[in-house]
């Protein structure tokens, strides 16, 4: 396994594992939790092979998350780092932060935590947290020893997350990041900001929450004419991993059998800024492959939320484009009914108010796209 350096906390592992998609079983309270065997075996495998990052969250199946990685994580504790996030629709006074912590260490059997992350900043969230007092809190929390390190993720267009690396001595940021999102989000940009403050980063949704180790066959093609006889989420880890901020990329591994594929992967990545120029200029054609299949031009800048009518805009967006670059209808189709019906933020809501599109930097015609969308998805 490789390993970099994670700031004050020493090496980690390039490869993290992401806590988030294991496989979970409906509770006798009507939530879900992980299925604990499972939890169990990947980390046990995951500590015998040198991975020694895993991310979890308050958020994750309301704190079900948090006590499987806990249970599975206890006897390998000294080997690990743990990290978890707290999400603001907890915090609605100052004392609630350091309640929530506590309740995190419980769950997690833990008297600290590694990584405390404050979970998808952006600008208006942080504004809110900063009214609640969050940035003394975390010198708190850090100055009595329950957590080692401040973090943040970030799901926000660029402006956002700045503002939020700025507001604050981060010790670390996870941001997505991977051959597509270049631009998008944080951006390179981002990266190279963080790089330069000494801040580490760490990296989600690499593989696009596995989209992108199911190529079309024009970007097979396009890797192919490398000559080179690498997968698809090799090619997808090779990018993310040449950015010298990346400290520790996360997985969302929900069998044995990916992990395994992944520790193979990990083990062959050559170190950051190894790229050449012909890889760049590869990877930019896979960029340009993937948006001419788009359905639609949306970035997920998110600039045109919040909607008045509480439509999920950018998401829905993303389900769209699923269907044509990564040939996911079924999945995306399922996604967007979840929207629609169990979220309540589908199409249907939609009154043409036309807000969307003032606030829009790509100039996409929302409204006209989000009817296409829904008439797809709902025929």
């Amino acid at each position: 396994m490789q390993y970099r350096e994670l700031g004050s906390l020493g090496k980690v592992s390039l490869l993290g594992m992401g806590i988030m998609r294991i496989p979970a079983e409906p509770t006798a309270e009507g939530g879900e939790r992980p299925i604990q065997a499972i939890t169990d075996e990947l980390v046990k495998t995951c500590i015998e092979n040198g991975v020694n990052y895993f991310d979890t969250a308050r958020a994750y199946h309301d704190g079900n998350n948090e006590r499987s990685l806990g249970i599975a994580i206890a006897p390998y504790r000294e080997k690990a780092l743990i990290a978890t996030k707290l999400a603001m629709g907890y915090i609605h006074e100052y004392a609630d932060y350091m309640r929530e912590l506590d309740k995190s260490l419980e769950r997690l059997q833990t008297d600290h935590i590694d990584v405390y992350l404050m979970h998808n900043f952006g600008l208006k969230r942080l504004d809110a947290m900063l009214e609640l007092g969050i940035t003394r809190f975390l010198d708190e929390a850090l100055a009595c020893g329950k957590i080692r390190m401040a973090g943040f993720s970030c799901h926000n267009g660029y402006e956002g997350y700045k503002k939020t690396l700025d507001s604050y001595d981060w010790g670390m940021v996870q941001v997505q990041y991977n051959i597509l999102d270049k631009f998008n989000q944080a951006t390179i940009q981002g990266l190279d900001d963080a790089y330069q403050k000494g801040t580490s980063v760490v990296i989600m949704e690499g593989l696009r929450g596995g989209d992108l180790a199911r190529v079309p066959k024009a970007v097979q093609e396009r890797y192919d004419a490398t000559g080179l006889k690498r997968t698809p989420p090799e090619w997808g880890f090779r990018f993310v991993a040449d950015h010298p901020a990346v400290k520790c990329i996360l997985s969302g591994m929900t069998a044995r059998e990916q992990l395994e594929e992944n520790l193979k992967i990990f083990d062959t990545l050559p170190p950051a800024g190894s790229m050449t120029e012909e890889e760049s200029a590869m990877y930019d054609d896979i960029r340009a492959i993937y948006a001419g299949l788009t359905n639609v031009g949306c970035t997920g800048c998110n600039y045109c939320q919040p909607c008045p009518q509480d439509v999920y805009i950018p998401q829905i967006f993303n389900q769209y484009n699923r269907v044509s670059m990564f040939d996911a209808e079924e999945a995306a189709r399922e996604h967007y009914l979840d929207i629609l019906n169990k979220q309540g933020r589908g199409v249907d809501k939609c009154v043409q108010c036309g807000l969307c599109e003032t606030k829009c930097p790509q100039g996409v015609p929302i409204m006209e796209k989000l009817k296409e969308a829904h008439a797809f998805f709902t025929k």
